[in-house]
């Protein structure tokens, strides 16, 4: 009988180590990159909370599902990590939901046909506001009040471009501005008159804030009620984590309502804007909001500054180390601008540096480029060299010498390659010219330095916060129609599993997460998505059509497409 107890307990043992504690969640039956390059995919995962327990093939997941797991079957389908989008505007691109929205545009013609529309379905806006148009449209580059003459409205109207660095007034808005013939403006930027010294309604940078100062602010519910959508928008991308490039303390405290509310759906790192005048008390401040949460909270993170030193090519406003191609050297904008002198921003920098934060600065000529890696190399020799992880955004051109000083500096190169679609190029080539166009969105010359890429959107100032659409440029240089039809600049192409690294374990990396999120292993967070096409397999120009068709966030299904 002795014996006997002591084998059924024995069976008992054998059996309870056999049967592994049922999963909150299993997913079967799918093809997953787990998102570390060079491993092999496998069929299924077991999740429980907002962790991933087990990982491998479907035998072994299929021994986790208990009366109470749910069973998502992929049929077949990829799945990888949530796309990690490391540069984007979150708020303004969620206002902007609620705004004209001009980015579908795809001519002057329909930017006045998108905005007549607004003005009818919304007669009790004392504003029309809105975003999306692009250089391309206009004759010259910028609309005036000729080209933008088929808007009809007597109401104060401005529209900024895609990229938010230009924006366009009617006469209703610069008149409540008082910008007029004889008006000045000393800033950054630049308001635009045209032969006979009549302002053209064009304003460029910070000339834009003469205006934008006037427009109404939102109200805390309108804001959101924007971010709501917004977090819809978000999840319909697969967007699972957002780094925010702009903000302030009250935007934040947006996010912390909506995550006691148990409304987000949606990692949110804060970055605070700020310039070269930061006072120490803000500074501090701002610490102190930083060491409060922390960085074991996994949905929300403020350990971040954001620094903008140049404009943007098409406006001539990037700082760049020779003269634009399409100006003359008397012209004022003949190398951009500098947004703040070399000094006083090195001296910001090594300030934020030394408590702690993570540095991104806008930098998109060559010279702006070299400006920010010579203040993060300071900010290294005045405090003593971390593992800081600070980044340069956008780096449309670079000089090549300054490549390499990526990965010696330990500085990431935060790129979009949204913002490099052939179609929207043809501004921006004139100006910078042929000379340098080879080192242009150079995402393939950074890899090949060994820098450490991340990819974004700039949401919303880009032409789609579609990851898909990012990816399929990185890959293709092409338009989804095929343009150019020998790929733009070739030679910076990069491979699927390259981008998808960039959207994916690089934007976790940036932000010190890269033990918790960014790849689908064992311990990490359970944020992934479901596409309707295999990235691996399918004909590259045609990964523009791809659709999201699930995202989970911390084991929770944030969106689902209708079957």
């Amino acid at each position: 009988m002795r014996q006997s107890l002591l084998a059924s307990l024995l069976f008992l043992l054998i059996t309870a180590c056999q049967s592994p504690e049922p999963a909150d969640v299993v997913i079967v039956n799918g093809k997953i990159w787990s998102g570390v390059p060079g491993t092999p995919f496998f069929q299924a995962l077991a999740i429980s909370a907002d962790t991933i327990t087990e990982t491998g093939d479907e035998r072994t997941i299929r021994s986790f599902i208990g009366s109470e797991t749910k069973v998502i079957d992929a049929r077949g389908q990829l799945i990888i990590p949530g796309f990690n989008d490391a540069h984007i505007h979150f708020l303004g691109g969620s206002m902007g939901l609620t705004q004209v929205e001009l980015t579908p545009a795809k001519s002057a013609k329909e930017v006045d046909e998108i905005t007549n529309t607004f003005i009818r379905e919304n007669p009790d806006a004392k504003w029309i506001t809105g975003r999306g148009w692009q250089y391309t449209f206009y004759p010259n580059g910028l609309p005036d009040h000729d080209s933008m003459n088929g808007i009809q409205t007597d109401k104060p109207l401005f529209v900024r471009a895609y990229d938010g660095h230009s924006g366009y007034a009617n006469k209703a808005a610069l008149a409540l501005a008082g910008i007029k013939r004889g008006t000045r403006y000393t800033g950054f930027g630049e308001i635009v008159f045209d032969a006979s010294g009549e302002p053209t309604g064009l304003l460029k940078e910070s000339a834009m804030g003469l205006v934008s100062r006037l427009i109404p602010d939102p109200t805390r519910q309108e804001k959101l009620n924007a971010l709501r959508k917004g977090l819809r928008y978000a999840a319909s991308m697969g967007i699972t984590s957002a780094q925010n490039a702009s903000g302030s303390p009250d935007d934040l405290n947006l996010f912390f309502e909506l995550l006691r509310n148990n409304e987000l759906t949606m990692r949110y790192a804060a970055a605070f804007s700020t310039d070269d005048r930061i006072d120490d008390a803000t500074i501090e401040r701002w610490s102190a909001i930083k060491d409060s949460i922390g960085f074991n909270n996994s949905m929300l993170r403020a350990d971040a500054i954001k620094f903008a030193i140049d404009g943007v090519i098409e406006s001539h406003t990037a700082a760049m180390i020779g003269k634009y191609d399409d100006l003359t050297e008397t012209d004022p904008l003949a190398t951009g601008q500098l947004s703040m002198e070399t000094e006083p921003y090195r001296n910001a920098v090594a300030r934020f540096d030394k408590k702690g934060f993570r540095i991104y600065t806008h930098a998109i000529g060559d010279r702006g480029v070299r400006e920010a890696l010579d203040a993060y190399e300071y900010a290294a020799e005045v405090n003593g060299p971390r593992d800081a992880r600070h980044r340069v955004e956008h780096i449309e051109t670079i000089s090549p010498q300054d490549i390499p000083r990526f990965k010696q500096l330990g500085v990431m190169p935060s790129m979009e390659p949204i913002h490099a679609d052939p179609g929207t190029m043809a501004v921006w080539q004139k100006a910078i010219g042929q000379a340098r166009i080879g080192y242009s969105f150079a995402w393939a010359s950074m890899l090949e330095s060994g820098a450490k890429l991340v990819y974004s959107s700039d949401w919303p100032a880009a032409i789609s916060i579609n990851p898909i659409r990012g990816i399929h440029v990185a890959v293709n240089r092409r338009t989804p129609e095929g343009f150019p039809e020998g790929a733009w600049i070739p030679g910076q192409r990069i491979s699927i599993e390259q981008a998808l690294y960039a959207y994916t374990f690089m934007g976790a990396y940036s932000s010190f997460e890269e033990h918790r999120k960014g790849t689908l292993e064992k311990g990490k967070l359970a944020d992934l998505i479901v596409l309707s096409a295999d990235l691996f397999t399918i004909d590259p120009m045609k990964i523009h059509e791809t659709k999201v068709l699930l995202t989970m966030v911390g084991g929770n299904v944030v969106f689902e497409s209708n079957p």
